[in-house]
């Protein structure tokens, strides 16, 4: 962008001291050169690439025309291919004409200082004639402003943006695209000759020539000239321009190719195609730290020197956090807890904390110490419990499997952090409150009632909401010790605050100015301080800043609401509001892409009352949807910026509400919830139906997956009539029977997102599922477009999936089918990979099959399934790693539960007839005892303890009937079980139950209720009183005879 105005110093000059006048510029801008190079950017996800477009607007229309509907258009396609977000700034006409010369230049400068941010070496072409665009005043510039940008005076707009995006840095980034002036010596119309020259400005030429001259010594490679011609008679016209439009130029076709090819090698190089598994862990820690990162150099306050070395008002409770993971004598077991209310500045300070302990601990590698930091909202899924869960446990136990639901998950996450031999590890978990309810488990169950030794536990949360109210309630939580509760600002700080922050832009509050300022009640909230100090910074009329001052609203709420109204002052009231209801709808926020095209459309974004009719079309397909002009939506997101933040990964171009008090202040004021449940349903149900239409048809896969089933779950539960109903649930399926979709969706351990939406889906919903799958995949077998290997890959993760929906014989239908075809075509894979498919695919059906075998040929069956799996495994070069280890323990011990269940439907003597040879029913425990004890041994040498003990549980099954057996193998199993996880394990419950069942079968009514009871007491602690196995306990111990044998001892149920 360059914005088009006067002339700098009008009057005659000599053609010499002109001329050394620009040079001296030239030379001042020399001293200030440096070097930045692209980084290489490998990471995971998608990302966004800005290209910033910089020349004079009067007379390059043509180019920026074709620029944007053509060769942008082009590589946009190119870069989604490649999982990048393209935007163009083509800023024509987005900074409004009544703006400041300040505000004017800064929109320029910060649109290439985003460009810095989102890709290190901002992407830039500009184009150059014979106009030099508008040259500031001394007075148009701010001092605060040349001092951060580094300007010098006499430069015009156009100069300050190749100075500050490619000349100081010789950014290799920047193409350079000089138009040939010839064709002007085809327009015979003066009025037209004159919007391709400066004629207004006696010192054009001059500069102009000097910035030529300069470009093309230093970026010789990357300076093209281009022709073109005039078109007389013909005019150009577009939605940037006047109604009579502009002069019509016919360019060389070389023009678009040479844009279009640099900017291809450019970024290629940055970011190249990387063919890698990407790690989900590892890809929401880099998430997650990137958030922390960013949270730490937004600190409540500012340090002069560094805006990183401190936070006003708040280093006493960073001393305290740190003191209390520092203090190894802390034996309280209790977390510290950081409370306060919405905008205190609680985030701010828990990522300055972990980034301190984080800091602390590398530089002491000699102690080792793991370090967990959790952002809940920062990253997609962050508010998920299980994934939370999930990732801790990944920190603490990094080579172990994790539970496939979220009972056993927090169950052993609740066991592993009062487990005392656990090592060092610190956790910090930010906005506790805002993690997904789950309705079946209590919020902080997960939380053990007193931490090990070694763990230190640091979690935000807002006052009084539910978690914090939960951990209050505990008996043994020392509510006085463990809370840190953030405090209003001081007065001393707030005047810190306001002087720092105002002084950074040269700007001071006299006495009576502050006095009113702080003297409001909300000054004391960090975050309602730094808004109206944004307010009062902006502010153009000096002489009545404290009147303004007195109008500012005494309640965050207020004050927000209050700075949105001057929003839509002073930018597209629709687009302002469109984009605040889109964000505040959306499910993870969305990609400013995204917001772009949904955004071109304004017709369709005003607000309409539908009445809920049905629409069995739904809403039309839209093959290639237009862009918004950027230049319409940099005005939107300038005036938001300050309350956006990227959404994960900050390359992503992902946009959310920076604090939830904002999503409030939206829903009162947009939304209309201040009004009536009904008018906000009314209101929320129109922007969901804009986002499940756009996603519908539009979108890649892994945003389809994050929003559409999300918004049209909403529809479907608030539509007014059936047939609405059942048109979203009929998009849902045909969405979740997509394979894109599916293979996002689909997990290995529980598919728990995936099943859940199913669930949504209708009365039928499992039997549609694995109708609708199972039609998916036969057509893949038919079609020659898949290679068999791949097919027989979908072939086992759908069989799975039916699994894991209970439905078994439609998985194994599936299962075997995939096991014939890998067998089928045996040259389609490498030999150990095929062997390794088959080997899962074994194990998978002998799974299906044992959980619903009732007779010994179905056992025998099973047993042979397991054999053929062991058998590839021991005949494979990788039998010695890991995962071919503990994949043979699980066959060699669900082999021997197979050997159990045949060895207890015969009588002693023989189960002959069901085998080649004959075996007693001794000698077939004998055997499972045997397979067992190599499983335990694989464990051992894995040191997987927990599937060690689960073995120790199979091996006292197979002796059924040998009460002293079965009871020596659970006391020293129990005995273990206290050892490595302590008394508060899921574990320990089913030992003690399955010990009391002992008892109970040799009729000793006392010891069996002895066992029953101390299963349910350690449930309750371990499940919580909702869950499944708690329960269980519960009504074995309400049986009447184990209910007299409780009265008697006094004991009661919960």
């Amino acid at each position: 962008m360059s914005a088009e105005g006067g002339d700098g110093e009008p009057g005659k000059e000599s053609p010499e001291k002109l001329q050394d006048e620009i040079n001296e510029v030239w030379n001042q801008i020399a001293i200030n050169e440096e070097q930045i190079k692209p980084e290489v950017d490998n990471n995971p996800g998608w990302k966004t690439v800005r290209i910033f477009v910089s020349s004079t607007f009067k007379d390059f229309h043509q180019e920026r025309e074709i620029l944007v509907k053509k060769v942008f258009a082009d590589l946009r396609a190119w870069c989604e291919e490649r999982q990048l977000h393209l935007i163009d700034c083509d800023l024509r006409w987005g900074v409004p004409k009544e703006t400041t010369s300040e505000v004017t230049l800064k929109t320029c400068l910060e649109e290439i200082d985003r460009c810095y941010d989102d890709n290190k070496v901002p992407y830039f072409v500009n184009m150059t004639c014979k106009r030099i665009g508008w040259i500031p005043l001394a007075d148009e510039l701010p001092p605060n402003l040349m001092k951060n940008y580094r300007l010098v005076f006499g430069l015009s707009v156009t100069e300050m943006e190749i100075v500050h995006a490619a000349y100081r840095i010789e950014n290799p980034n920047a193409l350079f695209l000089i138009r040939d002036d010839s064709f002007l010596n085809e327009i015979e119309d003066e009025d037209i000759r004159k919007e391709f020259i400066d004629e207004v400005q006696p010192r054009a030429d001059t500069k102009l020539n000097i910035l030529k001259d300069k470009i093309t010594s230093r970026f010789s490679e990357r300076v093209f000239t281009y022709k073109c011609k005039y078109v007389p008679g013909e005019r150009l016209y577009s939605d940037y321009m006047t109604k009579k439009g502009r002069p019509k130029l016919e360019l060389d076709d070389n023009f678009s190719k040479i844009v279009l090819d640099f900017f291809k090698e450019r970024i290629a190089e940055q970011y190249p195609v990387v063919k890698t598994e990407i790690d989900e862990y590892l890809d929401a820690t880099f998430h997650h730290k990137a958030f922390m990162n960013s949270r730490c150099g937004i600190i409540l306050g500012v340090n002069k020197k560094s805006q990183r070395d401190l936070i006003i008002g708040r280093e006493s409770i960073l001393k305290e956090i740190n003191d209390y993971v520092e203090n190894e004598k802390d034996t309280s077991g209790s977390p510290k807890l950081i409370i306060g209310e919405a905008g205190a500045g609680k985030s701010s300070i828990m990522a300055k904390a972990a980034s301190n302990v984080l800091q602390a601990m590398e530089e002491r590698a000699a102690q080792p110490c793991k370090v967990f930091f959790h952002f809940v909202g920062a990253v997609p899924n962050s508010t998920s419990l299980l994934e939370i869960l999930r990732r801790l446990l990944r920190e603490i136990k990094p080579n172990s499997d994790f539970p496939e639901t979220l009972e056993d998950t927090v169950q052993l996450v609740r066991s592993e952090l009062a487990n005392c031999h656990l090592g060092r590890v610190v956790i910090f978990i930010d906005a506790l409150n805002q993690v997904d309810r789950d309705m079946h488990l209590e919020p902080m169950f997960w939380l053990p009632e007193k931490l090990a030794p070694n763990v230190r536990c640091v979690l935000s949360l807002i006052t009084d909401s539910e978690p914090h109210v939960v951990l209050k309630r505990r008996q043994d939580f020392k509510i006085r010790d463990s809370e840190i509760i953030v405090p209003d600002l001081e007065p001393g700080k707030r005047l810190e605050i306001v002087n720092n922050y105002l002084g950074l832009f040269n700007k001071t509050l006299s006495t009576e100015q502050v006095v009113p300022l702080l003297g409001k009640k909300a000054s004391s909230n960090p975050l309602w301080l730094r808004i109206a100090c944004e307010e009062l910074r902006i502010y153009g009329d000096f002489n009545t800043v404290t009147d303004f001052i007195k109008l500012l609203k005494e309640t965050l709420p207020g004050l927000l609401q209050q700075v949105l109204e001057r929003f839509e002052k002073e930018t597209d009231r629709v687009l302002l509001v469109s984009t605040l209801c889109l964000l505040e709808v959306s499910r993870f926020g969305l990609l400013e892409a995204e917001l772009l095209e949904i955004l071109a459309d304004k017709d369709s974004l005003e607000y309409r009352e539908t009445g809920g009719e049905y629409n069995p079309e739904g809403s039309r397909v839209i093959e290639k949807r237009p862009h918004l002009p950027y230049a319409e939506w940099a005005s939107v997101y300038r005036n938001l910026r300050i309350f956006l933040r990227p959404y994960g990964n900050p390359s992503e171009g992902r946009l959310d509400f920076y604090h939830r008090t904002l999503s409030k202040v939206v829903q009162d004021t947009y939304l209309d919830k201040s009004k009536s449940d009904a008018d906000y349903n009314k209101k929320r149900w129109w922007w969901h139906k804009k986002l499940a239409e756009y996603y519908r048809y539009c979108g890649t896969y892994d945003r389809k997956v994050e929003e559409y089933p999300h918004h049209l779950l909403f529809l479907k539960r608030n539509a007014k009539y059936d047939e609405d109903k059942k048109l979203y649930c009929k998009w849902l399926q045909e969405f979740l029977l997509d394979m894109g979709a599916f293979k996002r969706l689909y997990d290995d351990e529980f598919s728990e997102t995936l099943l859940y939406y199913w669930r949504e889906c209708g009365d039928e919903k499992y039997d549609q599922m694995c109708e609708g799958y199972e039609k998916e995949i036969r057509q893949m077998e038919k079609d020659l477009a898949y290679a068999p290997h791949v097919t027989a890959s979908r072939f086992e993760d759908v069989s799975r999936l039916m699994a894991q929906a209970g439905k078994y014989k439609e998985a194994l239908k599936v299962a075997e089918d995939c096991r014939d075809m890998v067998k089928k075509f045996p040259q389609q894979w490498e030999d150990e990979e095929r062997n390794e498919k088959l080997m899962y695919i074994y194990g998978h059906i002998a799974h299906i099959k044992s959980l619903s075998a009732k007779e010994i040929p179905e056992l025998n069956d099973i047993i042979s399934m397991h054999e053929e799996a062991i058998q590839i495994i021991n005949n494979s070069p990788k039998r010695n790693e890991k995962k071919y280890k503990k994949y043979l323990a699980l066959q060699l011990i669900k082999k021997a539960y197979a050997r159990g269940g045949i060895a207890s439907r015969c009588d002693a003597f023989s189960v002959s007839k069901f085998f080649t040879k004959n075996k007693t029913k001794k000698e077939m425990i004998e055997l499972g005892c045997k397979e067992v004890e190599k499983a335990i041994s694989l464990y051992q040498e894995l040191k997987d303890y927990g599937h060690e003990l689960e073995a120790q549980l199979t091996k006292a099954t197979l002796y059924r009937g040998n009460k002293e057996e079965q009871l020596k193998i659970y006391k020293a199993t129990r005995k273990k079980c206290r050892e490595i996880f302590g008394k508060e394990h899921h574990l320990m419950c089913r030992l003690c139950f399955n010990t009391g069942i002992v008892y109970e079968d040799a009729n000793d009514t006392e010891s069996a209720y002895r066992y029953f009871r101390k299963a349910y007491d350690v449930g309750m602690k371990v499940y919580g009183p909702k869950h499944a196995m708690t329960q269980t306990y519960r009504e074995a111990l309400k049986e009447k005879k184990y209910a007299a044998v409780g009265k008697k001892l006094g004991h009661t149920i919960d």
